[in-house]
């Protein structure tokens, strides 16, 4: 929950007609032709989008359709690369484009019920315009419904340290001797 409401802030609250992202890249430039530069350039061009899952390259991405914005794209995440249960499972989520292909925000949410995404669209079309919400306000009527939809249920984070750490009684560089005291 925290990841997703981290990225509609970033994303998705507007103030005077511009996102934080946007409002910092006016006031933070990054010198020209450094990876600051591509990253944030990146970051501006970021997309929200409900991917459906074509095939797996195991140890890299998955290779998706678009169903939100039409297109197809490769998304270089190898969580996802492992762990997409099956082809047509849909993840919404917001990409990032690096080049050839696409990485996650980080706070994507798995769609686990396409009634629920449908009656947000509709919703969508048949409201008015809500000026914090963003030009469109589809990311967070649809983040809504994947989260009324249970999807925060079947999202976990994997901690990238071991427990089979060493114990810190052996000295650090061979030759070292410790000294009593």
């Amino acid at each position: 929950m925290t990841s997703v409401m981290m990225d509609c802030c970033l994303y998705d609250w507007y103030e005077n007609g511009k996102n934080l992202v946007q409002r910092y890249a006016e006031t933070h430039p990054a010198p020209p032709e450094t990876d600051e530069s591509y990253l944030l350039q990146a970051c501006l061009q970021a997309k929200y989008r409900i991917l459906m899952a074509r095939s797996a390259v195991p140890g890299a991405g998955i290779h998706c359709q678009d169903v939100l914005n039409g297109g197809d794209l490769f998304l270089m995440d190898l969580a996802m690369s492992q762990n997409i249960p099956c082809v047509n499972a849909a993840v919404a989520t917001r990409t990032i484009p690096l080049g050839e292909y696409w990485m996650t925000s980080g706070a994507g949410l798995p769609v686990s019920s396409k009634e629920s995404i449908l009656d947000a669209l509709r919703r969508i079309d048949s409201e008015h315009h809500n000026p914090l919400a963003g030009p469109d306000g589809v990311t967070l009527s649809i983040a809504r419904a994947c989260l009324a939809a249970g999807a925060a249920d079947y999202i976990t984070y994997e901690s990238l340290e071991t427990s089979t750490r060493k114990s810190r009684r052996q000295p650090r560089w061979p030759g070292f001797k410790r000294r009593r005291r």
